[in-house]
């Protein structure tokens, strides 16, 4: 039995064929045992559809300046098409006639508050050689006036009317459209009428 441990000891040692060279006496032995490799393999991920085909043709993207860019129909990066539209500026002095009455004539001074589309304004109603003062309140659009000017002294017995109702459309700096003549909030008449800065 002692015999056959020891082959079997024997055995052993010439299988790992571990070999200790020392240099010198007090240097520490090194083996030269091959050391197993014990880092990790990649993981192989696969799957349906997991493989991704390369592009036929690289697009290059020029930067834009644009600091809101949005995706169009296409799925493409474009800038954004909507700009702010400002209002119109009928801020100075117009005259304002009127088609069916050559007796009638309204001038109005008008001007805004910077960065509103509230309009205010002053003047004088022309008629029959008489001037009343009037006082003009209203709002802009892009291309569009609405104002309404009153008679400053509506309290004259003899005045028939005391309010036109102005909706006037900017064309080659003529403003154009249609009024509404009004006495105490009651209809009176309309008709045509065209304002031109003076």
């Amino acid at each position: 039995m002692r015999l056959a441990s020891i082959l079997l000891s024997s055995i052993l040692l010439s299988c790992l064929s571990i070999h200790a060279h020392a240099g010198d006496p007090g240097d520490i032995a090194v083996p030269s045992m091959n050391v197993p490799n014990m880092d990790m393999p990649k993981p192989l991920i696969s799957g349906p559809n997991m493989d991704v085909p390369e592009p036929k043709s690289k697009l290059l993207v020029k930067p834009n300046n644009n600091p809101n860019p949005t995706l169009n129909q296409t799925g493409n990066i474009s800038s954004n098409q909507t700009q702010e539209v400002k209002p119109i500026d009928v801020s100075g002095k117009w005259s304002i006639k009127f088609d069916d009455r050559t007796d009638k004539s309204l001038d109005l001074t008008l001007w805004s508050s910077t960065g509103t589309t509230r309009i205010m304004g002053f003047g004088t109603l022309n008629e029959e050689g008489t001037k009343n003062s009037m006082t003009a309140t209203g709002s802009v659009a892009t291309q569009e006036l609405i104002l309404t000017a009153k008679l400053a002294t509506p309290e004259y017995a003899n005045q028939k009317y005391d309010e036109y109702e102005l909706d006037l459309f900017m064309v080659n700096n003529t403003l154009s459209g249609t009024y509404v003549l009004k006495s105490g909030g009651q209809f009176l008449g309309k008709g045509n009428a065209t304002a031109v800065k003076q």
